[in-house]
């Protein structure tokens, strides 16, 4: 892994466990075992780290839901419960429960900085529509294009609300629950996700 990458994973994962605004550039030095001088060889400031990191976090939501799940199939409702699976799996695997990645970074930085906001819009515009258009080619549903764009944003704040609410309470079966939940609105599958935790 080269320093760069060593910088940005760094100020990733410490972004994530403890916002934006409380991760200092000393901070991230010391996690990338990386000095001054070559943080700044490769950026400018603590906001253009800060958009190398939502940079990385799209950049890995797209290949692994965007692009890994969301994609045209032949079975739209068992990519739909993939989705969720994708959700359950990511916090399931933790044993403190910090929140969404992608949720925090909005939470925190929309309001913060016109870049950083444009570049999240993008990102919940991204989900939103590759969310919708699974939605459509689920044949029970019978969505047309905008029902569907207005259903995909329900279903994204439910699971946001969610992870807020799981991050609160460090109780996983908050967001197991809203996970089985949707699973059984919009699939004809019955609770495997919740039987799973």
């Amino acid at each position: 892994m080269s320093t760069k990458e060593k910088i940005i994973q760094s100020a990733r994962e410490l972004i994530y466990k403890n916002g934006y605004n409380n991760t200092s550039i000393r901070d991230i030095l010391l996690a990338a075992d990386a000095g001054k001088g070559q943080l700044y060889y490769y950026f400018d400031s603590k906001k253009s780290i800060g958009l190398a990191v939502i940079q990385e976090n799209i950049a890995e939501w797209r290949e692994e839901l965007f692009e890994g799940i969301l994609i045209s199939s032949s079975d739209p409702e068992k990519d739909f419960r993939d989705m969720l699976k994708w959700f359950y799996s990511f916090h399931h695997e933790q044993t403190k429960y910090y929140g969404c990645p992608m949720g925090n970074l909005i939470f925190e930085l929309s309001m913060e900085d016109e870049d950083f906001r444009t570049v999240l819009d993008a990102f919940m515009t991204e989900w939103i529509n590759a969310l919708s258009a699974k939605l459509v080619e689920i044949p029970s549903l019978k969505l047309d294009n905008e029902s569907a764009k207005e259903e995909a944003r329900a279903i994204i704040s439910q699971l946001q609300g969610s992870i807020l609410m799981l991050k609160v309470t460090q109780n996983f079966s908050v967001l197991a629950e809203t996970l089985a939940r949707l699973e059984q609105k919009y699939t004809s599958y019955d609770q495997v996700i919740l039987s799973q935790s």
